[in-house]
């Protein structure tokens, strides 16, 4: 119990801290007036490359997500085969380098021997660190051509050593930052 206690604190502190990092994109003869179902674009036989994300759990969060988000803005999921538009989703985990300098917090206070004890990284101008950023894309596509009409994306610093658990929460964390910028469905 003490241990999901503190799990629980460190993810809200991580989440509060932590931004996810939104950007879309809306295709310029993209019109959405009266789209209200969606249905998920078939990629089982997609050649998609090395993305490791690309797992059956990560892809059931993903669209589990998706849909309860969707749900809350007033889509349906389409049940008889002829949605408004088609969703897809792509995710990966990008290896990123970071260089943080700490030399200059004590230069200026006569700390100089405390900044030369520091590790030699710091005296070639600052130590890198390596983390891993991960990416979600959300794609919402016209069910006739399969043509991209928007596309939001969602990226965000991955803890090292995430547990199943942790990962979901990551996951969903992201669909909701991404979901936040879709317009509420409106009927006709």
């Amino acid at each position: 119990m003490k241990y999901f206690i503190l799990s629980c604190i460190v993810l809200l502190m991580i989440s509060g801290c932590g931004g996810v990092a939104v950007e879309t994109e809306t295709a310029n003869d993209a019109d959405f007036t009266g789209f209200l179902s969606y249905d998920w674009l078939d990629v089982a036989n997609a050649d998609i490359g090395g993305v490791r994300a690309n797992s059956p759990e990560v892809a059931a969060w993903v669209k589990d997500s998706v849909d309860r988000q969707l749900l809350n803005k007033g889509y349906v999921k389409s049940t008889n085969g002829q949605p408004d538009f088609l969703l897809s989703w792509l995710g990966g985990v990008e290896k990123k380098v970071k260089v943080e300098s700490i030399d200059h917090l004590y230069s200026s206070y006569g700390y100089g021997p405390v900044a030369a004890s520091m590790p030699r990284e710091n005296m070639k101008g600052g130590m890198e660190r390596e983390y891993e950023e991960g990416t979600l894309l959300l794609d919402v596509l016209d069910p006739k051509t399969h043509k991209m009409l928007w596309r939001g994306s969602g990226t965000a610093k991955l803890l090292q050593g995430m547990k199943k658990e942790d990962a979901a929460l990551y996951v969903d964390r992201l669909v909701k930052n991404i979901c936040k910028t879709i317009p509420d469905a409106k009927a006709l």
